[in-house]
């Protein structure tokens, strides 16, 4: 009896103790968690009171390939996100109004941007030197990529060295042809296109440019050139005629600093030391512009959501309709629709501007995305980026206006389709294909059966049915008569200007002026908000993204990539025909490298 008493007693003690034990141990995590809380909002506060008090004079523009849509905390090995271009052009916003700052310094050797973003962004440093913000650009290599944003600034400086250059040219393209490539391998791509001018595919089924592509780029690239000609003169107050028979004739190729310097191409020269002496450029007065968008503008709410928001939408990357798992650097009708949806939620929403930069992809995707947007009950406004064609145009057909930039390569109104064949790798590998089938057209996507001429003639009878359809959207909504748009259509691409003249857009605007045009066309008053609509990315998407990038990291196409020149463009556009073959495609690949 005296056992069992005992035995009670101590279940009584022990219960007791190890409720005591887990109290105090709740109760020290909570007081620990409370201290944590504490000291992290001190030091946040602490941050944000030096980040006020923190005086800036000086900032390195320094943006490099910079993307317009970002996914909040894809870059999970970072606690910094990625630097989008709205970032970008709000720093810049910023700085415009911070009387501390006295100038920025663009980074030369570092800045590699599109010709269509260089356009918008010299308007911008035009603003910082309405402001009184002086503009220096310093470089040791000066090319056609980055001296038309260099010819902006008030001082164009390099290094007094023979082996710095500026190096000023004409216009160069070229592209891979496969179509030997791909004879060696028994490999044939059937490329069905509706459009003479609908270029996609080409690389595989010949081995030289066609006269229509030829055509094409040629008057594209010589319309870039002459604007280069005539903004670099009027920047440097240099004779057109003499600087354009310079860069024909070659003599403004690899030239050396001083030789730059006599021609009235560069201002000064400078070792960096020097140059920051001279400035007073010190560690503590200089940010580069991510440090200045992370410390300055990230957290600034700018405007009052009661004088109404405009939320701004990107679609940036290929078309997809079903991505495969991949969430960045795509558009596909449910990321468009969770973005739209995100928008719809924002406080005194008046009005969206779709930002496109795309080359176009799924026909059936977009429609889809054409079809949603079209069902808002609120005013859409289109900002066209680097390229908005094929079904980066068909989307943009969803808006009530449609800007783009001069630089912006648009339009490619057409279909194609892409289907790789095998049958000539049969005998060259001994692997030989044996089929049973039922139905006239039911070996269409049989890699190794031939593609007949009954089957070329009923896909292209459909892909007819789709070129129709994406003609009608452009008719409806660019009020053009199909017999007038079929002028424009067949495939043919257009810069923003020429675009303009043909009634493809309704003006040439950069992106805040897109922005600023809605606005006004609302009637909102000057202090309204703008909502940049960002997707975030949960952990099981960062884990999958992390386990796929080791994967593809080691795998046998990255180790081809990393050793064969264009390889990567081939894997991408190899890829991508075999997850869309047989389906039709508005689809524009190639980039221009436009100045």
């Amino acid at each position: 009896m005296k056992f069992w008493d005992f035995f009670k007693k101590f279940l009584i003690f022990t219960a007791k103790e190890i409720y005591s034990f887990f109290l105090k141990l709740s109760l020290s995590i909570f007081i620990i968690f409370i201290i944590g809380m504490s000291i992290i909002a001190v030091v946040n506060s602490k941050n944000k009171n030096e980040n006020v008090k923190k005086s800036y004079e000086y900032i390195l523009f320094n943006v490099s390939d910079v993307v317009e849509d970002k996914v909040i905390g894809s870059d999970f090995l970072s606690d910094r996100e990625n630097l989008s271009y709205m970032d970008v052009l709000n720093s810049l916003d910023d700085i415009k109004k911070n009387n501390q700052v006295k100038g920025v310094i663009i980074a030369l050797d570092t800045v590699n941007l599109s010709s269509a973003k260089v356009e918008e962004l010299s308007k911008k440093f035009e603003e910082l030197k309405a402001n009184n913000k002086k503009i220096y650009a310093f470089g040791a290599y000066i090319t056609n990529a980055n001296y038309k944003l260099a010819s902006i600034a008030n001082e164009v400086v390099m290094i007094p060295s023979a082996s710095a250059s500026l190096d000023l040219t004409g216009y160069h393209y070229s592209d891979m042809y496969y179509k030997g490539l791909l004879d060696k391998l028994g490999v044939n791509m059937e490329v069905v296109r509706i459009g003479n001018y609908k270029s996609y595919g080409e690389n595989y089924t010949g081995n030289e440019m066609t006269p229509e592509l030829r055509s094409e780029l040629t008057r594209i690239l010589e319309n870039r050139y002459g604007k280069f000609i005539e903004d670099v003169s009027k920047n440097r107050k240099i004779d057109k005629n003499i600087l354009n028979n310079d860069i024909v004739n070659g003599t403004d190729t690899n030239l050396t600093p001083f030789a730059a310097r006599d021609k009235n191409l560069v201002d000064k020269l400078e070792q960096f030391s020097d140059f920051t002496k001279r400035l007073n450029i010190r560690e503590d007065n200089v940010a580069d512009i991510t440090d200045y968008y992370e410390k300055r503008v990230k957290d600034e709410k700018v405007g009052n959501p009661r004088n109404g928001t405009i939320a701004v939408i990107y679609a940036e990357g290929s078309i997809m309709y079903d991505p495969n798992g991949v969430t960045e650097g795509v558009i596909t009708p449910d990321n468009i629709l969770e973005k739209v949806e995100k928008a719809m939620q924002t406080k005194n929403l008046r009005g969206i501007v779709l930002r496109v930069n795309s080359g176009g992809g799924s026909a059936l995707a977009s429609e889809v995305i054409y079809q949603e947007l079209t069902k808002l009950n609120i005013p859409i406004y289109v900002s066209m980026s680097d390229t908005t064609a094929s079904g980066g145009y068909y989307i943009s057909m969803a808006g009530n206006k449609v800007f783009a930039n001069n630089a912006t390569i648009t339009g490619s109104i057409g279909v194609v389709s892409m289907i790789p064949k095998f049958y000539n790798a049969q005998e060259k590998f001994g692997v030989h294909s044996n089929s049973i089938s039922k139905g006239k057209y039911s070996d269409i996507n049989d890699s190794f059966a031939p593609l007949s001429q009954e089957s070329r003639d009923k896909i292209t009878q459909s892909m007819q049915e789709t070129y129709s359809e994406f003609k009608s959207r452009v008719s409806k909504s660019r009020k053009i008569d199909e017999n007038t748009l079929e002028n424009y259509a067949q495939g043919k691409i257009w810069l923003g200007d020429e675009a303009k003249n043909i009634n493809l857009v309704d003006g040439i605007a950069s992106l805040d002026e897109v922005i600023k045009i809605m606005a006004r066309d609302l009637g909102l008053r000057n202090n309204y908000a703008v909502e940049n609509i960002y997707l975030e990315e949960d952990f099981s998407k960062k884990l999958k993204a992390l386990t796929k990038m080791i994967a593809e990291k080691f795998s046998l196409s990255a180790q081809l990539q990393k050793n064969i020149p264009q390889a990567k463009n081939v894997f991408n556009e190899y890829d991508f025909a075999m997850q869309n073959q047989n389906k039709p495609l508005y689809y524009l690949t190639y980039k221009l490298n436009l100045y």
